[in-house]
């Protein structure tokens, strides 16, 4: 099993990513208002004001979307699909995205446990 973390800079890109992910039946979806530690820097702690200047995105505004799979191409399934529709992380700073091995894990019903 596998935990992918996609990082969105951009939340206008949001939906081309959940309708990938929804195609390549990613499971236990979950998707999080997020930030950057620079901007909550910026926002949050006066001494770091100055680094208002360098945050890029607007507001701050991002999105990371969480799933389960137990695909260990779905990276490079995943962009192809967003290729099509115009998004390339190799071209861009949107955002990142990565597989993790999870070894255990309780709870979600769709997913069987066979560790």
């Amino acid at each position: 099993m596998n935990l992918l973390i996609i990082a969105i800079d951009d939340p206008g890109h949001l939906e081309d990513f959940l309708a990938a992910l929804v195609e390549l039946d990613v499971a236990g979806l979950r998707v999080l208002d997020s930030f950057s530690v620079m901007e909550m820097l910026a926002r949050e702690a006066p001494i770091f004001a100055g680094l208002r200047q360098l945050v890029t995105s607007p507001k701050g505004e991002s999105k990371t979307i969480l799933g389960l799979t137990k695909d260990d191409d779905i990276l490079a399934r995943l962009d192809r699909l967003l290729r099509k529709v115009g998004l390339d992380f190799d071209r861009s700073t949107g955002g990142y995205a990565l597989l993790v091995p999870v070894s255990q894990w309780i709870g979600h019903p769709d997913l069987e446990n066979d560790s």
